[in-house]
């Protein structure tokens, strides 16, 4: 019984984290409270959403997006639920949102995600970087050119298996050096972090977007 109550521990950890209703298999339907929210609208080309401000990259939100903010900015942040293809409760930067129409608050009070909740516990890097790597052209590493890798700015982490969109055409070609930050729960994606890349967030091409796992060596380092 003991590996069950561990399982059941951390579906609950992630019902709470993301904000999400659990019916049947893992839902992120609303569940709606009587408490204030305002309805935002991404303005930027892409917003980084994270597991808490200035912390690990969950994925992306992108201009037109709806974010429900709901209670007061920190560091710079906003805790509330995003929309778009994600649908989920997620730190966002407060720069990148505009706007103050009326919603309901969707999301449980704002909170740290554990960070056992989107990886298979194989972690790179430090609290702001991850470690240098080199990509691989893996069997699973698709290119959207024939030369330059397919990445995606979500693949929801915490799903096993992880189901991947919004399509990023990366610069990065076989042999180019990233940083990797986390694989996701289900091993099957990284997160990683292209030097030479777009800006960190905002407009153009983004820089923190996930690759498959086939595009970077069998051991990471």
């Amino acid at each position: 019984m003991r590996p069950r109550r561990i399982v059941l521990g951390l579906v609950v950890t992630l019902t709470a984290a993301l904000g999400v209703t659990l019916v049947g298999p893992l839902s992120s339907a609303p569940s709606s409270t009587s408490d204030a929210a305002i309805r935002k609208t991404v303005t930027s080309d892409y917003a980084l959403l994270r597991r808490a401000p200035r912390s690990y990259v969950l994925g992306t939100a992108y201009d037109g997006w709806s974010f429900d903010a709901q209670g007061p900015a920190e560091a710079g942040y906003r805790w509330g639920r995003v929309f778009g293809d994600l649908n989920v409760c997620l730190w966002i930067s407060e720069r990148a949102l505009a706007g103050d129409g009326s919603a309901t608050q969707s999301c449980r009070g704002a909170g740290v995600i554990p960070v056992a909740v989107f990886t298979n516990g194989q972690i790179g890097g430090d609290e702001d970087d991850g470690a240098d790597v080199s990509t691989v052209a893996g069997p699973g590493c698709a290119t959207h050119d024939g030369v330059h890798l397919i990445g995606y700015g979500n693949v929801r982490p915490w799903l096993v298996p992880a189901s991947a969109s919004a399509t990023v055409a990366t610069t990065l070609v076989a042999g180019d050096r990233v940083r990797w930050r986390y694989v996701s729960r289900d091993g099957a994606f990284v997160m990683v972090h292209d030097p030479n890349g777009g800006s960190t967030d905002g407009d153009g091409l983004q820089s923190w977007f996930f690759l498959p796992r086939d595009c970077l060596p069998v051991t990471l380092p």
